[in-house]
C-alpha cells in the first residue's frame, strides 16, 4: 500500500504538469500557435491549472495519510512559535533569501549562459503579455496553493515515505523528493533550480520537523517571484 501511494505521488505530478498541461494548451490554441510563444501559453494556462493540481495532489496526500493512520498535524509539526519566535523568523527569512538568490539572481544568468544571451529578457517579455488578472491570480492564489500544497506533497508526504522505504536513509529521501520536485516544474534549467530549492527545504524539514515555516517562506518566495517578473 505504501509503495503504491508513493508511486502515485511520484509520477502523477510529472504527468499532470508535463503532459496534461500541454494537451490542454494545444487543444485550446493549436500546436503551431503554442510553439510561437510557449512561455506565454504555459503561464497563461498554467497559473490556474497549477492551483487546481495543487489542491488535487495535496488532497491525495492527505487521503494517503489517513489510510496509513497518520495525522497530518504530526507531519506539519508544532505550530507554536512563542517559545523561540526569533528562530522561526530566522528560518523563514533565511529560506526566503536563498529562494530569491536562486531564482532572482542565479537562474537568470544560468539561463542566458545555457540558452543564449538575452533569453531571460525574452522570457520576461513573454510573461508580461499575460493578462493582469492572471498575473494577480498567480500572486494571490497560485503562490499560496504552491506554498501549502507542494510542501504537504513533497516534503510532508514523499520525503517521510521515502525515508521509511529506504530504512531511515534521510539523505536518499531528501534527494529523491528534490529531484521529483524539480521534474514537477517541467524540464528546463528551471528544473535544476527548483530541485536545489526542494533539497534545501528537505534538509530544513529533516532537521526541524516543522513544515509551517517552510510553507510560509515558499509562499512568500513565489509571491515575490511572480510579482517581480511581471511588474519589474
Amino acid at each position: 500500500m505504501l509503495r503504491s501511494h508513493v508511486l502515485v505521488l511520484s509520477i502523477l505530478p510529472v504527468i499532470l504538469n508535463n503532459m496534461v498541461t500541454l494537451v490542454v494548451i494545444v487543444s485550446a490554441v493549436s500546436l503551431s500557435e503554442f510553439l510561437k510563444s510557449p512561455a506565454y501559453y504555459i503561464y497563461a494556462y498554467g497559473l490556474p491549472l497549477w492551483s487546481i493540481y495543487h489542491f488535487f495532489l495535496a488532497g491525495l496526500a492527505v487521503g494517503f495519510f489517513k489510510v496509513e493512520k497518520q495525522n497530518l498535524k504530526e507531519v506539519i509539526g508544532p505550530v507554536k512559535v512563542k517559545d523561540k519566535p526569533w528562530l522561526t523568523v530566522f528560518m523563514v527569512t533565511a529560506l526566503l533569501v536563498s529562494s530569491m538568490l536562486l531564482f532572482q539572481v542565479i537562474e537568470p544568468h544560468v539561463a542566458d549562459l545555457i540558452y543564449g544571451q538575452g533569453m531571460w529578457k525574452e522570457f520576461l517579455r513573454e510573461y508580461k503579455k499575460i493578462p493582469s488578472a492572471l498575473a494577480v491570480y498567480g500572486i494571490a492564489v497560485t503562490s499560496l496553493t504552491a506554498g501549502v500544497c507542494e510542501e504537504i506533497v513533497w516534503r510532508g508526504y514523499l520525503q517521510t515515505r521515502f525515508k521509511q522505504l529506504f530504512h531511515g536513509r534521510f539523505w536518499t529521501a531528501i534527494l529523491l523528493q528534490a529531484v521529483l520536485f524539480g521534474l514537477w516544474h517541467g524540464v528546463s534549467v528551471h528544473t535544476l533550480f527548483t530541485a536545489i530549492s526542494g533539497f534545501i527545504y528537505g534538509v530544513v524539514y529533516s532537521k526541524t520537523r516543522k513544515l509551517l515555516p517552510i510553507m510560509v517562506s515558499h509562499w512568500l518566495g513565489d509571491v515575490i517571484g511572480f510579482s517581480t517578473i511581471y511588474y519589474m
